[in-house]
């Protein structure tokens, strides 16, 4: 890779960590505005797309280890959100499941975020079609890297 190569890379770098910060600050007043935290607000959404998720496959969706996912529902439990229910085939599973109040949290977080970010709807229709294709094209071009990544594992 020559000079000019490596330069464009960080400033791609650079670019991608500014607005992931200035999303991050937004949506963090957001959170705050609700009294939730980031991954709370992640867990709800995890929650409502899949129904009946077990701990350690929440763990595995959101990254995190079981203690620390085990913990985060431990709060959202005992605040009313989340129930946790001894699976009817398997007396060891135990599944997730959003009550009403959850339910209710994620559409407020949902109309919270998207009233924080309408601001971005300043842009041109013409713009925000071209955002989302290099965004699209970021991500297929990243996890084709991780598959190669872990085919010289």
């Amino acid at each position: 890779m020559d000079d000019q190569q490596q330069q464009r890379t960080l400033e791609i770098i650079r670019s991608a960590r500014e607005v992931k910060q200035a999303f991050h600050q937004v949506m963090s007043k957001a959170y705050q505005h609700l009294n939730i935290t980031p991954i709370q607000s992640f867990v709800l959404r995890k929650l409502s797309e899949k129904p009946g998720i077990t701990l350690s496959e929440l763990a595995e969706c959101i990254q995190l280890g079981k203690s620390t996912t085990s913990g985060i529902i431990d709060r959202m439990v005992r605040d009313q959100l989340v129930s946790r229910e001894q699976s009817s085939t398997d007396r060891r599973s135990v599944t997730l499941k959003l009550l009403d109040k959850g339910e209710l949290l994620l559409q407020r977080v949902r109309e919270n975020q998207v009233e924080r970010m309408s601001p971005l709807l300043q842009m041109s229709d013409d713009e925000i079609d071209s955002l989302l294709r290099i965004h699209q094209k970021i991500v297929r071009i990243l996890h084709q890297e991780l598959e190669e990544d872990s085919t010289y594992e």
